[in-house]
């Protein structure tokens, strides 16, 4: 009974680091296309928040409505059970309209 104790808490605690990677990759997603939105260069601003956080991004900008979109993509491994399962490719995309260039007057 106890390795079935051992191998539910071991997938428990997986499962929770999946969702919390989810998670800051949701946030750094959501950085970057802040970054770009007040950005002369879009693309470079996204890319080096996505840089700074070690995961891979790509920008989409339209240029008839203004909307800024990343998409952020990172591989995961499982902590503790990686060698056994393969890994995971996480994503999260957040999109906001551009803002007008801050002037001072």
């Amino acid at each position: 009974m106890a390795p079935l104790v051992v191998l539910c808490a071991l997938l428990l605690l997986a499962t929770l680091s999946v969702c919390l990677d989810t998670l800051r990759l949701n946030d750094i997603a959501r950085s970057a296309v802040r970054s770009a939105i007040t950005s002369d260069n879009p693309s470079e601003a996204a890319t080096a928040i996505a840089l700074l956080s070690h995961v891979s991004a790509k920008t989409t900008v339209d240029g008839l409505t203004g909307l800024i979109t990343v998409d952020a993509s990172k591989k995961k491994r499982f902590p503790l059970l990686g060698r056994w399962l393969p890994s995971l490719s996480l994503h999260a995309t957040s999109t906001m309209m551009r803002e007008p260039p801050l002037v001072l007057g």
